[in-house]
């Protein structure tokens, strides 16, 4: 693994979901993505948080050059999500995501996060019938727009279709609220 200047590191199945198996990178665009340290055709087990960054950024000049960031973080959470849930790892949380069902999904969400490599503060919050807040906080690298889409694509797993609102956004905090 490249040097971090952080440390932190985000699992190169997050890039495999997101980059390889939604977007196909290819042509310029996986060129892009080499200069910024992910290599299409030769995924890694980890990436410095950095590079994931970068390569967000990447993806959005190149995949959604008329959208402004919110909207196309999260497109690309949704297809994170999607693209995740076809990876080996992702598979074994897909398995269980159909029975699971919303309201146990809920529960399991701070354990299921722990797959990053960095441990911010997750909280969940049912406020009532299929509603839910889910609160983000000491996340360095907040992208509130990316974790709704992702939400929203592993949600619809369980068999509802959600609706993600990000009420709170701060530097290195974010709320979202779920409902169906």
């Amino acid at each position: 693994m490249q040097d971090s200047f952080s440390g932190r590191a985000t699992q190169g199945s997050f890039f495999e979901g997101l980059f390889i198996r939604s977007l196909q990178a290819s042509g310029a665009f996986a060129d892009a993505l080499r200069d910024c340290g992910f290599d299409p055709r030769k995924p890694k087990a980890l990436y410095p948080i950095e590079v994931w960054n970068a390569a967000l950024e990447v993806a959005w000049r190149y995949c959604y050059p008329g959208k402004d960031r919110e909207s196309a973080y999260r497109e690309m959470g949704r297809l994170l999500g999607a693209g995740f849930l076809q990876t080996w790892m992702g598979k074994v949380v897909d398995m269980g995501l159909p029975m699971l069902g919303p309201d146990r999904f809920f529960a399991r969400i701070p354990s299921l996060l722990a797959l990053d490599t960095f441990r911010y503060d997750v909280k969940v919050l049912p406020l009532g019938w299929h509603h839910y807040r889910v609160s983000f906080r000491n996340d360095p690298d907040a992208k509130p727009d990316l974790m709704a889409g992702v939400l929203e694509a592993v949600l619809r797993r369980t068999g509802v279709n959600p609706t993600t609102t990000v009420t709170m956004r701060r530097e290195r905090d974010f709320d979202l609220e779920v409902t169906w």
